[in-house]
């Protein structure tokens, strides 16, 4: 087994067992609203779409709060889409699970600003995709990992609104050959329910 092999096994371990963990509200009651999201990103030629949820998880709320960090689980529903002008699959769609830990500021200026970061699992609907451009996807298998990176910050009303640059890495981890992946830049865009 390679290190990155072993990396990926550990994060989906990870990832499982936060995906285990009960539901529930965090520290804080304005930190207890499930997040409405609607995602868009792009890159290698792959254009990017979708909605999604976002959940506190009460696992660990009272430790991680001691660090100001929050664990949350994100859930999404994406369309990946290529040109048309090639043969073989435009799009796929893609489910995903990824537990997220979100660090930010206590207090001051820069209180409504966020990093996080997540591991998930993903399912694709096919294998491949194809493009007439230089960038032609094989995946090797539906079964994907996906990391994510982003900032971000909360606004209006009770900090309802939240907009989340980020960079997302999927691929296979190297359990089955081709592993072409699809690493891509976006925002999400989030909405707190009452």
């Amino acid at each position: 087994m390679t290190v990155s092999w072993c990396r990926r096994v550990k994060a989906a371990a990870i990832a499982v067992a936060l995906l285990a963990a009960p539901f529930g509200a965090a520290a804080q009651q304005g930190d207890a609203r499930p997040l409405l999201t609607a995602t868009y990103g792009y890159g290698q030629s792959v254009a990017v779409y979708g909605i999604g949820a976002l959940w506190h998880i009460a696992w660990g709320a009272e430790t991680l709060a001691r660090y100001g960090l929050d664990a949350r689980l994100g859930v999404d529903v994406l369309r990946w889409q290529v040109d048309s002008n090639a043969p073989g699959n435009h799009y796929l769609w893609n489910g995903n699970v990824t537990p997220y830990l979100r660090w930010r500021p206590a207090e001051g200026f820069w209180h409504s600003t966020f990093v996080e970061v997540g591991v998930g699992i993903q399912l694709l609907s096919e294998n491949s995709l194809s493009s007439s451009s230089r960038f032609a996807h094989d995946f090797g298998t539906r079964f994907q990992f996906g990391e994510r990176i982003a900032a971000g910050v909360s606004f209006g009303p009770h900090a309802r609104y939240e907009i989340a640059p980020f960079f997302q890495h999927v691929s296979n981890g190297g359990t089955k050959v081709p592993n072409d992946g699809l690493s891509y830049f976006g925002v999400t865009v989030r909405l707190a329910l009452e």
